[in-house]
């Protein structure tokens, strides 16, 4: 029952932040990631808030580098969404992940993990403890910490707009990447 009341507390005050960055921001729908104005760093230690991705259609997951089980899986599909698109719309669009574990997940981390799956052009990032908990809140991403440094975390794979907004959500470990594309292509 405390458990349920924090997570009503924590979603409140997420609704609350975006009603206010939406009032500060109204160049995005209420419904935009890029409301949230929390400040991330890439594998290239540069800094950056969500609203610099806006323009394009975005590919996004929460993982972590040191995970052995499913985000390796889930990383190897967005790659094959990404090599499913046509030469001509991959231009339009960013894959990005954001890291569950920024404590250790610095953007050194990142870089070398970027370099070794060989994700050329993608975004990895890296933020505060809260700004992750907050964006996770606003996907509606669970994780929380597990034995052996490990982090049980929803597999999702998130499709936004060139606006911020959800397209699409599936389970990342299960995806099919040619299906994936076609959403990317034929969103509005």
């Amino acid at each position: 029952m405390m458990q349920r009341r924090v997570w009503v507390i924590r979603y409140s005050v997420a609704v609350l932040l975006l009603i206010i960055a939406q009032l500060l921001h109204a160049d995005f729908p209420g419904d935009s990631i890029y409301l949230l104005q929390s400040e991330w760093r890439t594998q290239d230690a540069e800094k950056i808030y969500l609203s610099d991705l806006a323009g394009k259609k975005l590919v996004l997951s929460m993982t972590y580098t040191s995970c052995q089980h499913t985000c390796p899986t889930i990383v190897s599909n967005m790659q094959a969404i990404e090599n499913n698109l046509p030469e001509t719309d991959r231009d339009n669009v960013r894959f990005v992940l954001v890291s569950l574990m920024p404590q250790s997940d610095t953007p050194e981390v990142l870089k070398t993990y970027a370099n070794k799956r060989g994700l050329k052009g993608w975004t990895l990032l890296s933020g505060h403890e809260d700004d992750v908990r907050m964006l996770a809140m606003v996907l509606d991403i669970k994780y929380k910490a597990v034995a052996n440094n490990e982090i049980a975390h929803s597999n999702l794979i998130t499709i936004l707009d060139d606006q911020g907004r959800i397209v699409r959500q599936i389970n990342g470990a299960e995806s099919n990447p040619s299906l994936m594309a076609g959403h990317l292509l034929h969103q509005n």
